[in-house]
C-alpha cells in the first residue's frame, strides 16, 4: 500500500469520525426530548381529541388560591396535581399573582386582605406558594418549569386602585422566584411577559417607571436586580393585543430576543380567525384574519421556534375542530367542540398544518 493510499485513508477516517461526532447532535432526538409543546385549550376541552396534535406537555394551574386554601391554613390540594402525568414528557407549574389580582381578584381567598400588598396579603401569599411547591414535589412530579406571574410586565400596572412602578413589580418577581428555590434549588424558572414590541408606539413608555416598557428592557432590568430566573416567556395573539402581521414579525422578535442570555418559552399562541361577529381587533389586517393566512402562520411559526435552540416550547392556543354554522374559533374559548357531537365537527386548515409539521419534523 502506497503512502499516497494510507494517506487518504487516514484523512478519510478522520473526516468520518467527525462526522459520526457531530451527526448526533443534528439527529437524535435529543432536541425532541427537551421540546415543550402544549395544546393550550385542546379541541374539545380534554375530550378524545386532546392529544391528536401530539402535545407531550400537562399544565398545573395554581392560580386559583381561593380554591386551594379557602380558610387561613386550612389546605385543600385535592384534584391539583394531575394522574395520568406519566402520559407526559413534560409538566409546567404556573403559579402567580399580579394577573390575578387586576384580571381575577375572585381566585383569591376572601379572608385575605387585598389592600395591604406589600404587608400581610405579601406574607400570606408566601405561605401559599411555599405550601404548593412542596405539594408539588410531595406528590412526585418533576415540574420541567415554573411559570411565574403571567403578563407581569403589564398587569402588574392594572391592579386597581394603585399604580405599580417596574421596580416594585420586579422585586415582587424577585421575592416569588426565591420562594420557589427555597423549596427546589433546582427549579427552571421561566417569567412569561408580553412582547411590547409588537405594540404600537404610543402605548409604550419608557422613561417613567410606571410605564409598560419593552421586554427587552424588562428583561435587562430583571437580571440587574439578580432576579435568580431561567428564561422569559412572551404570547403572540395577533389582532388582540399584539401588533403581529404575520409570522415574519414573530422571526424578528425571536432573532433579537435570543441575543438575550436565557431561554425563551412561548406561553401562548394564537391567531384568530376573521368571520368573527361583534368583535373589534386592535390591531386589524388589512388582509384579514383568512383560515388560509391562519395556515401559514401557524405553520411558519412553529417551524421557526423548533429551528431556535434558545426556545424550549410553545403552547398553542389552537382549536382543530368547528362546529358548521357557529362564527369561526378566535383566540380562547372552544366553537361547538366541548358542546356537540364529534361527529358534526369539521377539521381547521390550521390545525391540519400544525399537527403535519409537528409529526414530520418533531416525532
Amino acid at each position: 500500500m502506497t503512502k499516497k493510499v494510507v494517506l487518504i485513508l487516514m484523512v478519510g477516517i478522520i473526516v468520518f469520525l467527525a462526522v459520526l461526532r457531530i451527526w448526533p447532535q443534528k439527529q437524535s432526538t435529543a432536541r425532541d426530548a427537551d421540546f415543550m409543546l402544549h395544546d393550550g385549550e385542546g379541541p374539545n376541552a380534554g375530550g378524545e381529541f386532546s392529544k391528536e396534535l401530539g402535545t407531550n406537555t400537562i399544565p398545573i394551574y395554581l392560580d386559583d388560591w381561593s380554591r386551594f386554601e379557602p380558610e387561613d391554613d386550612q389546605w385543600d390540594w385535592n384534584g391539583a396535581f394531575p394522574d395520568n402525568i406519566n402520559e407526559y414528557g413534560h409538566s409546567m407549574l404556573r403559579i402567580g399573582i399580579l394577573h390575578v389580582l387586576a384580571w381575577n381578584p375572585a381566585s383569591i381567598p376572601q379572608w385575605v386582605n387585598k389592600s395591604d400588598l406589600d404587608g400581610k396579603f405579601k406574607e400570606e401569599y408566601g405561605e401559599f406558594v411555599t405550601e404548593a411547591v412542596r405539594q408539588a414535589k410531595k406528590s412526585g412530579i418533576s415540574v420541567d418549569i415554573y411559570l411565574v406571574e403571567l403578563e407581569s410586565n403589564f398587569a402588574g400596572h392594572e391592579i386597581e386602585g394603585d399604580e405599580r412602578t417596574n421596580a416594585w413589580i420586579i422585586g415582587w418577581i424577585k421575592w416569588e422566584t426565591e420562594l420557589i428555590r427555597s423549596i427546589d434549588p433546582d427549579a427552571r424558572i421561566v417569567i412569561p411577559l408580553t412582547p411590547t414590541e409588537f405594540r404600537q408606539k404610543e402605548s409604550l413608555d419608557n422613561a417613567n417607571d410606571s410605564g409598560k416598557i419593552l421586554l427587552a428592557d424588562f428583561v435587562e432590568r430583571m437580571t440587574e436586580a439578580n432576579v435568580s430566573f431561567d428564561g422569559f416567556g412572551f404570547n403572540i395573539a395577533s389582532g388582540f393585543y399584539d401588533k403581529v402581521d404575520d409570522w415574519k414579525d414573530l422571526e424578528a422578535a425571536l432573532e433579537k430576543w435570543s441575543a438575550i442570555d436565557k431561554q425563551i418559552f412561548v406561553w401562548a399562541m394564537g391567531y384568530p380567525a376573521d368571520n368573527i361577529d361583534n368583535l373589534a381587533f386592535s390591531y386589524p389586517r388589512a388582509g384579514g384574519y383568512s383560515e388560509e393566512w391562519q395556515r401559514e402562520q401557524y405553520a411558519n411559526s412553529l417551524r421557526i421556534l423548533l429551528e431556535n435552540f434558545k426556545v424550549i416550547g410553545v403552547s398553542i392556543d389552537l382549536y382543530d375542530y368547528q362546529e358548521p354554522g357557529w362564527p369561526a374559533p378566535i383566540h380562547w374559548g372552544l366553537v361547538g367542540g366541548d358542546r356537540t357531537e364529534p361527529r358534526t365537527l369539521f377539521k381547521r386548515q390550521s390545525f391540519d398544518a400544525v399537527k403535519e409539521y409537528w409529526s414530520n419534523n418533531y416525532r
